[in-house]
């Protein structure tokens, strides 16, 4: 029997009306001879909650409390969808991580996965059970509960399909498959059908939220098939595959808001940069005549983390946070071949519209643009029509 995982994501299952829902879908890949292992975010809201009532407390992430409460929310839904299950007459078992289990090592808030132990699944696939596993979640060699980042149940659901050799794994949300850039920031953003590993790595990587940066790089290393589609209408949403990247420009990639940090590092600007990307970071290196102090730019939802990360570094000295008073954004373009020609047409299509580049930077495969906040929309548009997404 073909096996297939099905992730449902918080808006997927923030009501129980959606839950019913979600299992139908489960129902209809079942009653097609097709084994299934769901796996589940917390309902939409919940997670926020958690960490609201964290903060409070004056605890963050990198804490094993932090983890153990932050990840209670899949509990809930796993169970409920578990239910609903069981109400269309199929047997299902709901999962934490500590039951597959999903081992992982102690990096608290974004630890690694080390290994799956699939037997549990294969039991219950093999008995026509569908397993309910909780996202998000990871057990240690202590037997304390991690968690895989914002937005891990992706992760999870790549690295079970992986470790279970699925046939494929689909990521459901209400979005109904990857775009040329978010279409909440604009309405002209087009849907892409098929899109490789190596181009989604760079948009998820930049900012952009349909799928976890790490779930991306795991399913490139593993070729774990990806189809991402919506649960709310039915259509071919997008596969992202081990595929030739495209010629030209692929999309857009948009970090709304902005942090940046002053650091003091003996080993240099760098070293930092990479030291962060190792946890899935992306920062920005600011023109700076001093090797040893130096400013970097880098997405506003991950300064705490960052912070943590650099203090944590015997190499690095001092690291803070600045206020700036222009709140600033950053347009990442995604493509192939790109050059600093390329970079330049950009930058002056921006001028001629008066919105200025306070910070640019380029690799063969993306653009980082910096702008004001308050310019973002009208840059956004001007780069998609530019850049010839709407085709």
């Amino acid at each position: 029997m073909a096996c297939i995982i099905q992730k449902f994501g918080g808006t997927s299952v923030a009501t129980l009306e959606r839950i019913k829902n979600v299992a139908n879908i489960i129902a209809n890949f079942h009653q097609n001879k097709r084994s299934v292992i769901a796996v589940v975010s917390a309902m939409a809201g919940v997670t926020n909650k958690f960490i609201g009532y964290a903060h409070a407390l004056n605890v963050c992430e990198g804490d094993p409390e932090y983890d153990y409460v932050v990840s209670s929310g899949e509990l809930i839904t796993a169970g409920l969808l578990a239910m609903a299950l069981r109400n269309l007459g199929l047997r299902a078992k709901p999962y934490s991580a500590w039951q597959v289990p999903i081992l992982t090592d102690d990096n608290y808030g974004r630890a690694v996965i080390q290994k799956i132990d699939t037997n549990n699944l294969q039991k219950d696939t093999a008995e026509g059970i569908i397993p309910v596993i909780c996202g998000f979640q990871g057990i240690n060699t202590e037997n304390r509960v991690t968690t895989l980042g914002r937005g891990g149940s992706d992760l999870t659901a790549v690295a079970v399909a992986s470790a279970v050799k699925a046939d494929l794994c689909e990521i459901y949300s209400d979005v109904d498959g990857v775009y040329t850039v978010d279409p909440n920031l604009y309405n002209e953003a087009r849907r892409i059908d098929e899109i490789s590993y190596h181009e989604m790595l760079e948009m998820a990587s930049q900012g952009a939220k349909i799928l976890q940066e790490q779930s991306v790089d795991y399913a490139m290393k593993k070729e774990v098939v990806i189809r991402v589609a919506s649960s709310f209408i039915d259509n071919k949403g997008t596969i992202i595959s081990g595929k030739t990247p495209s010629e030209g420009f692929r999309g857009l990639a948009v970090t709304p808001s902005l942090s940046q940090i002053k650091i003091v590092c003996q080993n240099g600007p760098q070293f930092c940069v990479d030291l962060l990307n190792k946890y899935f970071i992306k920062a920005e290196i600011l023109k700076n005549g001093d090797p040893f102090k130096f400013d970097v730019l880098l997405d506003k939802k991950k300064i705490t983390v960052a912070l943590r990360i650099l203090r944590n570094c015997d190499s690095v000295e001092s690291a803070r946070q600045v206020i700036s008073c222009k709140p600033s954004s950053r347009i990442s373009v995604i493509g192939s071949s790109i050059s600093t020609k390329t970079s330049n047409l950009l930058i002056n299509a921006l001028k001629t519209k008066r919105i200025e580049v306070s910070e640019s930077s380029l690799t063969d495969h993306k653009i980082n643009l910096v702008v004001l906040s308050d310019k973002l929309l009208e840059s956004v548009a001007l780069l998609h029509k530019h850049c010839g997404l709407g085709k």
